[in-house]
């Protein structure tokens, strides 16, 4: 049986305050994209099934826009279902596809200076992608008085981890083709 993470994302977000259902989607496109991806069609229905277990409520806490929207807010019983989840051990289950990397891996299909070519524009791409996070995490530091502070600082220093090491990857990558097309070459 497949188990549905959407909601314990959801609950997860309902932890920092009370979000309408917009607000949510858009949290998720603003934080949790960046590692974690869900759909936005789930969204709705998910709401309506945290509802019906009464692990959210609508909330008190109206909208501050001036077009009237549900806000949701964790319940104490959907707080220790979260809670429960996360203190689950489970084995890690990441589905990671590259196409680039696909593309890769069949490179002897292409000559090694248009593989060499692929691999520079990824790594310019790592690098704003490595800007980006490094501004998320000087924000995050601009408030660091959230208890979700540490946590948040944590997870974008994952991903600054990764595409460094990308990039390093990238490098390496480029330097071992280079290489190799020299030595084509003085062959």
């Amino acid at each position: 049986m497949k188990k549905n993470t959407t909601k314990y994302a959801v609950l997860g977000l309902l932890t920092i305050e009370p979000l309408s259902g917009y607000e949510i989607k858009k949290m998720i496109q603003n934080s949790l994209a960046y590692f974690w991806s869900e759909s936005n069609g789930q969204l709705y229905p998910t709401l309506n099934q945290l509802l019906k277990e009464n692990w959210i409520v609508l909330s008190d806490n109206q909208s501050t826009s001036k077009k009237k929207s549900n806000r949701y807010e964790i319940t104490e019983a959907g707080r220790v279902k979260l809670q429960k989840w996360m203190c689950q051990e489970e084995e890690e289950k990441s589905i990671h596809r590259d196409e680039n990397l696909l593309k890769l891996f069949f490179g002897s299909n292409i000559s090694k200076k248009e593989c060499i070519q692929r691999l520079k524009n990824r790594k310019k791409r790592l690098q704003e992608k490595l800007k980006e996070y490094q501004a998320i995490e000087n924000k995050l530091r601009k408030d660091s008085t959230s208890p979700h502070f540490i946590y948040w600082l944590l997870t974008v220093n994952c991903g600054v981890c990764g595409v460094q090491a990308a990039i390093n990857w990238c490098r390496n990558s480029i330097i071992t083709l280079e290489k190799a097309q020299r030595d084509e070459i003085s062959k």
